[in-house]
């Protein structure tokens, strides 16, 4: 004969496992719609061999190939050079949800690469991302097993998704709502 608490652990069970399985279900989709913004606007970067997509269980790193100088005579409206750097903040989801790193891992010396990463770091700036950049020299906190191989040498951007682990409540409007990956 079953007693009542072992029919309420019947029925609560299944729905105890659901609610566990589908915990990281925003971020999985979250960090999926990223790295399908970003291989989308990447794509002729990476057919042209001038950048690397590496999705992460959290995110993405994009690494820009070659030695690039990153030029700032651009003319963007003629199209006459395609700016990997302007692909990379075309692809990002909401800013506040996400958390930025710059390194540089190429060949070049100490001061080329600090060149380098302070160029990139400083476009970021200029697009409205300040918030969301790491200080320099901060590592990332990648989860272990999220990249099955390492990075290709150049210029890396680290772009880890963090999102909360609740929704604020309505407040009737007082507060400003935090952004969500749900």
């Amino acid at each position: 004969m079953t007693t009542l608490p072992g029919r309420l652990t019947g029925l609560l069970l299944p729905l105890l496992l659901l609610g566990a399985c589908s915990w990281d279900h925003g971020q999985h989709r979250a960090t999926e719609l990223l790295n399908d913004r970003l291989q989308a606007r990447l794509a002729p970067d990476i057919a042209a061999g001038s950048a690397a997509l590496q999705p992460t269980q959290n995110g993405a790193v994009v690494t820009l190939l070659g030695n690039s100088e990153f030029t700032e005579k651009v003319d963007a409206q003629t199209g006459t050079y395609r700016e990997v750097r302007a692909s990379v903040v075309q692809g990002l989801l909401d800013p506040s949800l996400i958390h930025i790193a710059v390194a540089d891992t190429s060949g070049l010396t100490a001061e080329q690469r600090a060149t380098r990463v302070h160029n990139v770091t400083q476009y970021f700036k200029d697009n409205g991302l300040t918030l969301s950049l790491l200080p320099e020299g901060q590592a990332p906190v990648v989860p272990s097993g999220a990249a099955a191989a390492p990075a290709p040498q150049g210029v890396t951007i680290t772009l880890l998704l963090d999102c909360p682990a609740y929704q604020q409540p309505d407040n009737w409007n007082y507060l400003p709502p935090l952004p969500s990956c749900h």
